[in-house]
C-alpha cells in the first residue's frame, strides 16, 4: 500500500499504475500483493485510454437499494419501494426513476462489491475519498499528514498535466459533516497537490472563475 511520500519519490509509476494503487485500498490489494502480481507471467497491462476523470461525490446522496441493486426478492423492508425498469444490457434492472440512464448502462461498469466498515460519516468519507480505511472510526477524524491523500492529489503528484490546466480541481464546497471531512487535499504530498478549489456554484448565473482571470 502507498504509504510514503518517499516511496513515490523513488518509485516511477504510469498512469495505470497509479490507478492500480489508487484503488488498492479498495481492491483489498497492498503493494507487495500488487508488485508480486506485475512479476507474474499472467499479469497483463492495458494501454490507459482516459484523458480526464469526473469524480463525483454524493455526500447523503441516493441509496443503492433505490437505484442500482434494488434487491426486488429481497423480503419489504429490505427491497426498494420503487419500481423497476430494463436497461439496454440484458437482464439488468434499474430504479424507474433514471429512465435515460437505463438508456446507456451498456457503458457503464457497475461495481457491486466496494464497500467498507465505518460508520461514521467522516471516516466513511475519508475511506471513500481516498480508498483507505483510518485507523480509527470516529467522527472527529481530522486532517492530518498521517492520513492519505485525495485521488487527485496523488495524480498531481505522479502524473501533473503539463498543458497548462489545473490537474486537480474540486467544487463547489468542501465535504464535511460538522468538520471538514479528510481525505479532500494533498495530505503528506504538501500543498503544492492540493485542488484548484472553486466555492462557487457552476449553474448559477453570476458564476466567475477568478483563479483563472488574468489581473
Amino acid at each position: 500500500m502507498l504509504n510514503s511520500y518517499h516511496w513515490a519519490q523513488s518509485t516511477a509509476l504510469h498512469r495505470r499504475d497509479l490507478l492500480r494503487v489508487g484503488g488498492a485500498g479498495l481492491f483489498g490489494l497492498n503493494m507487495p500483493r500488487l508488485l508480486q502480481a506485475e512479476e507474474s507471467q499472467s499479469f497483463r497491462r492495458a494501454a490507459a485510454s482516459a484523458k480526464s476523470v469526473i469524480f463525483l461525490f454524493q455526500w447523503g446522496g441516493p441509496s443503492h437499494v433505490d437505484t442500482f441493486d434494488m434487491k426486488p426478492n429481497a423480503p419489504d423492508g429490505y427491497r426498494s419501494h420503487y419500481k423497476s425498469i430494463p436497461t439496454s444490457v440484458p437482464g439488468m434492472r434499474i430504479v424507474e426513476h433514471l429512465p435515460e440512464t437505463a438508456k446507456v448502462m451498456h457503458k457503464v461498469a457497475q461495481i457491486r462489491t466496494v464497500h467498507h466498515t465505518m460508520n461514521n460519516h467522516n471516516s466513511a468519507g475519508y475511506t471513500a475519498l481516498t480508498g483507505v480505511e483510518p485507523a480509527i472510526d470516529d467522527q472527529r477524524l481530522r486532517d492530518s499528514v498521517e492520513l492519505f491523500p485525495a485521488y487527485g492529489s496523488v495524480v498531481d503528484r505522479l502524473s501533473p498535466n503539463t498543458n497548462g490546466m489545473p490537474t486537480f480541481v474540486s467544487f463547489p464546497y468542501s465535504i464535511s459533516d460538522g468538520s471538514i471531512t479528510p481525505g479532500q487535499r494533498a495530505s503528506f504530498l504538501g500543498r503544492l497537490h492540493d485542488p484548484l478549489f472553486i466555492p462557487n456554484d457552476p449553474n448559477s448565473p453570476d458564476f466567475r472563475l477568478p483563479q483563472l482571470s488574468l489581473p
